[in-house]
């Protein structure tokens, strides 16, 4: 691989600077659409009766930005550069993560299946965004560390089927009042965790490869 230059690294840098932002300010106006309750009189029952679709779909929209963010931020930790096809399609799935609190609205105020297919599916959506992305970096643009290609597969997988996954089974759960759902995130998270251990590089492999 060639030597990254100050300027490749400061583009890849600044394009994790304006990413970041976005998310930042897409999971702050969930917040900022939230507004007290109509024929609310202090009583603090009644307030979380009123507010109960709210609070719930503010916090899996909350739960979901921070999740496609950690998952930004661990898969872009492998990139050493960036060029103008990544900055293209990471602003594709960064258009769709500011689209998510006008989905959380929708979800509180339709409260309809419709309103649940396109959450979910504009979730789902920002993940298959986030794996073009990864896919382009580690497959064709070449612009992430060495890296072997069972562990850029697991990655492309994890980016891309997982936020729409698991926003769905959240909502399984939610909407039947059963754990099943929670369930089969926490047996899937576990997988994965044991599968990225096995893929990780053994210490004397890695020794070998310096």
């Amino acid at each position: 691989m060639t030597d990254i230059t100050d300027k490749e690294a400061q583009h890849l840098h600044r394009l994790i600077l304006f990413s970041d932002a976005v998310f930042a300010i897409a999971i702050t106006l969930l917040a900022i659409e939230i507004h007290p309750p109509e024929g609310w009189h202090g009583d603090v029952g009644s307030f979380f009766h009123l507010m109960a679709a709210k609070l719930l779909a503010y916090a899996v929209s909350f739960a979901a930005i921070g999740v496609l963010w950690i998952s930004h931020r661990r898969t872009y930790s492998r990139l050493v550069k960036a060029d103008g096809v990544l900055d293209v399609l990471n602003f594709l799935m960064l258009g769709l993560v500011a689209l998510l609190p006008l989905g959380t609205q929708l979800l509180w105020e339709a409260n309809s299946a419709g309103a649940l297919i396109l959450y979910v599916g504009l979730v789902a959506g920002v993940g298959i965004a986030q794996g073009l992305a990864w896919g382009y970096a580690a497959f064709i643009g070449k612009l992430v560390e060495p890296i072997d290609l069972s562990t850029r597969l697991f990655i492309l997988a994890r980016v891309s089927l997982l936020p729409g996954l698991f926003c769905g089974l959240t909502f399984v759960s939610v909407l039947t009042g059963t754990v099943w759902g929670f369930i089969a995130i926490a047996v899937v998270s576990a997988a994965l965790t044991l599968i990225g251990r096995r893929l990780q590089p053994k210490p004397d492999a890695a020794e070998a490869e310096a």
